[in-house]
This record gives C-alpha cells, structure tokens and sequence, in this order.
C-alpha cells in the first residue's frame, strides 16, 4: 500500500463553521493547501467576509453562508445550500462557541442557556442536519471542537465547561451510533488559546499568568497548534479513528 497521498483532501467538500470566530482561519488555510475545498460558515456576516477576504488573498477559493448555529431552521437552510452548491459534504468542522468567566453565583439562567444553545445544540443540529449528506454515501468526517475545560476543572467556567463537557460526550455516542455508516465523529480540545474571544481575559496579567502556569509547555495555545490536528481527522490517515477526545493542551491535562 501506497501512504503517500493518506492526507490528501483534493475536492473534499469540508464545511467550517465558526470561521469568523478566531480559531477557524488558519484550519481553513492549512485544508485547502491539501486540496479541501472549503464552505465557511458563521453567524456574523463582517467577520465572515473578513475571513473570506484574507483567505482569498492566499489564493484559496471559498464559498460561504450565514448561519445561526442554535438555529434549527438556520442549519438546515445551511446544509441545504451545501447540497445545492456541491451536492454533497465529505467533512463538517464545527468551530462555532462563545464562552466567558463568570463566578456560578453570578451566572443566571438566561447566560447559561445561550452558551448551552451554541456550545452544545449547535454541536448536535450541525451533526444532525449533515447526515443527510453522509449517509447516503456511507462516508463523512465529523469534528466537532471541545475543551480542556469539559475535562479538567476550572473555576468562573461552569456553564463553558458543562457545554464542552456535553460535546465529549455526544462525540462518543454518535461514534458508536454511526459507525455502521463509515462517518467517523471525533472532537479536537484545545486548552486556552490566544482569539479575539479570549483577549479581554488575557488582557489582565495576573489571569494570563495563572492560566499559563496549568500548561507544561509553558505558553497559551495559538489557532496553528490546531490545524494538523483537524487536517489529520479530516483525511484518511484517521478512517479507523472514531469517538475520541484529541488534547491539543501543551500538557495540561496530564500535567
């Protein structure tokens, strides 16, 4: 056997979602240097056509579509113009979160549910709405973005943490539910990374240095640390890999 060509994705069709989010850029340019063609997707339609622009100025060709993750109507128009523009998805990324800190006594229901709704539901909607476009073909590629937050504890996070923690472990379920369709399901956990979401939180020192002491490596995460991560998941190189939490931590969870 020929190993080759085990990461090649030539005319893959991989959805990300989140693109404008922070995390999702830098995936996006690393699949498409392996041949995936790449539909974005995102809830803010500035960000989202930020990101288009500067992926285009790298030479990569990118389709994309607003979609509201919580949204079941949202995600299913959005699956619905995948299967029109390409007629069919091969893999479905799933970058799209929101999180802060907030102490527990602090956090009201209204705050914990809309990270729920994202975090979480979004997860499941995406997974589910892209079957129809897997099934089918007996193939797909689901990656759905947790954290090291939905295993280890960590304080001000609860409603982040039940979210992420929630998104394991539907990753483990779906797993076993699809295996008899050949749709591998598998979540990539990055500990805190350097984003537009997380710079508010770094901007106080003293938390920076906190968070920064958790991890052996000695520094935050960067959105590159991700990209070989997912490329690998999205490819062939990991047809036999399904239902698993991959840390990309620097450490911290065995630290």
């Amino acid at each position: 056997m020929k190993y080759k060509n085990l990461f090649d994705l030539t005319e893959k069709v991989v959805l990300v979602v989140g693109a404008a989010g922070g995390l999702a850029g830098e995936t996006c340019l690393g699949l498409a240097q392996f041949g995936a063609i790449i539909a974005l997707a995102d809830v803010d339609p500035a960000g989202l056509e930020m990101v288009c622009k500067e992926l285009i100025q790298q030479g990569v060709q990118v389709w994309s579509h607003v979609v509201d993750v919580s949204d079941l109507d949202s995600v299913s128009n959005l699956t619905g113009a995948i299967r029109e523009q390409f007629g069919r998805l091969d893999v479905m990324v799933n970058f799209a979160g929101v999180g802060w800190r907030t102490p527990i006594e602090k956090i009201n229901v209204t705050e914990f549910q809309k990270i729920i709704n994202i975090n979480l539901t979004g997860s499941f909607l995406l997974t589910q709405q892209s079957l129809p476009l897997m099934i089918p073909r007996r193939s797909g590629k689901i990656i759905l973005i947790g954290s090291v937050s939905g295993y280890v504890g960590r304080p001000y996070v609860a409603h982040y943490a039940a979210s992420k923690g929630g998104v394991h472990s539907m990753v483990r379920t779906l797993a076993v539910e699809l295996a008899e369709n050949n749709i591998q399901v598998n979540s990539v956990a990055p500990v805190f990374t350097w984003t537009k979401m997380t710079t508010e939180i770094l901007s106080d020192p003293e938390v920076e240095k906190s968070i920064i002491s958790t991890i052996p490596m000695g520094r935050l995460g960067l959105p590159s640390d991700l990209v070989g991560t997912v490329i690998f998941l999205a490819s062939s190189a990991s047809d036999f890999i399904t239902g698993q939490i991959i840390f990309v931590d620097g450490g911290c969870t065995i630290s």
